[in-house]
This record gives structure tokens, C-alpha cells and sequence, in this order.
């Protein structure tokens, strides 16, 4: 019996893509990188942050972290959206006593979540600083349901991406792609994905909400 929802967060709760490209952008400002495009954060977004910057710039350094949660990581909220009807999703799925988490390849996904008032639907949250390995592994996933003390065969995943299908595959986990991401219902269901549907609220006839 399904009881745990768990959600990737960028592409799937929120709608990042101008947020990141802004950050990436700054961030290359700052450290004389060449300027990236909201195409090329699209085709990445799904990445780990430092895995990130390599796909765009081909290199990572430890110190640029710093600087992008100090000095860049609080001015990107304004730009991030969350999706329409997402809200109203998971205040049902709370109220009918779901278990909820996201799982994320983020660093610091608490900042958002917090911001942007979608903190408290959550009963826990777990990002790419507390597991060895980031999504297609599934150790974010697996975290969540040793968080809940869940089996695999009680959560779904929902994600936007390929390697958030992979990752729910790999944990044993149902993944319920959406589309809303850029990739398409094959490459999603090639990637191990359940079913697809358009976005989240197409979702909700599967829960009866």
C-alpha cells in the first residue's frame, strides 16, 4: 500500500530553470567563466550543484561553493515559482496522512522550501549533502524511506527528469515522471518511470484527491 510520497524539487515542486541560469550566471561573473544559457541549465538542472558546474564549464573548486551559498544561493528565491496547483497537491496528500519528503540532488534544499512557504508540508527533506552519492544513485531515496522506516514498495517518487527515474528504479521505488521538465514520456519510461503524467495535479486522479 502506497503511504509516502516523495518529490524531486527543481522542475517537479518548482519551477527553477531562471533562478539556476541566473545563479550559474552570476557565479561566472564573479569568477570570469563564460555565461551559460537557460537551454544548457535545462539539459543539466537534474545534476548535483558541482556536477553542474562541470557539465557547463568543464571544472569544479571546492571554494566556489562558498560563494555561491553566501553570497548568490539567497538572492536566486525571487526567481523560482512554484507550479501551479502543487500547493493544493500536497495539502490533501498531508491531510489524507501521507508521508511527505523530497529527495533532491540539491545542496541546501531547506533554503528554498523555506522561503517559499512549502517547508511545512514536509516531513522530511533530504539533499545530495547528506548521502556518498547523487541521483541516478539511489542513496537519496533510500535515505527517505530509512527516515520513515519505509519499504520501497510503500513510496513513489516524483520526478522531471531521467536520472530521478533511474535513481527510483535503482531503489525499488515506483517513479512517476512528469513532463514538465523537458523530457519526454519515452525517454522517462525508458529511464524506468511507472507511468507519466503532464504535471503534478494530473496526478491526483491517482490518489483520488
Amino acid at each position: 500500500m502506497i503511504n509516502t510520497l516523495i518529490f524531486d524539487l527543481d522542475m517537479t515542486l518548482v519551477d527553477s530553470l531562471a533562478a539556476c541560469a541566473r545563479g550559474a550566471n552570476l557565479l561566472a561573473n564573479r569568477l570570469g567563466l563564460r555565461p551559460v544559457t537557460e537551454a544548457e541549465v535545462l539539459q543539466t538542472i537534474s545534476l548535483s550543484t558541482p556536477d553542474f558546474w562541470r557539465a557547463i564549464w568543464g571544472r569544479s573548486q571546492p571554494e566556489w561553493m562558498d560563494c555561491f551559498v553566501q553570497e548568490i544561493l539567497p538572492s536566486l528565491t525571487e526567481k523560482i515559482t512554484i507550479y501551479p496547483g502543487v500547493e493544493e497537491f500536497l495539502s490533501v496528500a498531508r491531510s489524507r496522512g501521507y508521508l511527505l519528503a523530497v529527495a533532491t540532488n540539491r545542496s541546501h534544499p531547506w533554503i528554498d522550501l523555506a522561503s517559499l512557504g512549502l517547508a511545512k508540508y514536509f516531513d522530511t527533506v533530504v539533499g545530495i549533502s547528506e548521502v556518498a552519492r547523487p541521483k541516478p544513485d539511489p542513496d537519496i531515496l533510500l535515505t527517505v524511506l530509512k527516515n520513515f522506516g519505509q519499504t520501497c514498495d510503500e513510496a513513489i517518487y516524483f520526478g522531471d527528469s531521467i536520472s530521478d527515474m533511474e535513481a527510483a528504479r535503482a531503489a525499488g521505488i515506483k517513479g512517476l515522471g512528469l513532463l514538465q521538465g523537458g523530457v519526454t514520456a519515452e525517454e522517462l519510461t525508458k529511464a524506468g518511470a511507472w507511468m507519466t503524467r503532464a504535471n503534478l495535479p494530473a496526478c491526483r486522479d491517482l490518489f483520488n484527491f
